[in-house]
């Protein structure tokens, strides 16, 4: 498993992600979809007493997680949001058959890979999520915000859809505070991927 890690960490490294994938700022085309640039939420999620007790241990520290998924062909239809006892929730919902694997880490700056464009993210911790096995152009892509402030979103301050690019999807998240323990773990139907931090002021 360390060796299949390892590779996908390196494959990540060395392709150029999201080269200018994500929306202009000054409104500008992009090869992104037309993402909208809003600072309202999308659809909120509300974790269910099932799917909140039903994930994985959260890791004893703020290491990078990384996973390889089943999917391929992946399509990113939604990113929301919701609180938890004890966590804030970050979802990425996918249209296709399988799950999308991962590589999330805290980062110094909010930069989208490729193109090298930082982003202006409202929060002193920064987490870097990226879903494999996903793609675009295609039918039901993602046309929610850009950019948004989670109206449920506990520490979770920011929320940047940087879009899909050679196989792999970006969102960057800003939390307030310090890094926290997060965990990270994949559902199928519908295909998705969930992302929580710990809430040390609602645990």
């Amino acid at each position: 498993m360390r060796r299949e890690v390892t590779a996908l960490v390196s494959t990540i490294a060395a392709i150029p992600l999201l080269a200018g994938c994500a929306t202009d700022r000054n409104g500008g085309p992009t090869s992104t979809p037309a993402i909208g640039e809003t600072t309202s939420s999308p659809t909120q999620e509300t974790p269910t007493t099932n799917t909140a007790t039903t994930g994985p241990a959260f890791a004893a520290n703020t290491e990078r997680q990384s996973q390889r998924g089943s999917g391929a062909g992946l399509v990113l239809t939604d990113v929301r949001v919701a609180q938890a006892e004890g966590f804030d929730r970050i979802v990425l919902e996918f249209s296709g058959t399988g799950t999308p694997g991962w590589v999330v880490n805290y980062v110094d700056e909010a930069v989208l890979e490729g193109s090298g464009e930082r982003v202006a993210l409202a929060g002193s911790a920064i987490l870097d999520i990226y879903a494999s096995g996903t793609t675009w152009p295609a039918p039901g892509y993602y046309r929610g915000p850009s950019q948004f402030t989670p109206v449920d979103g506990g520490e979770l301050n920011d929320v940047y859809v940087g879009g899909t690019f050679e196989g792999y999807t970006q969102v960057l998240a800003g939390l307030e505070g310090d890094p926290v323990p997060f965990r990270v773990f994949a559902r199928s139907a519908p295909s998705r991927l969930v992302i929580d931090v710990v809430d040390e002021e609602r645990g």
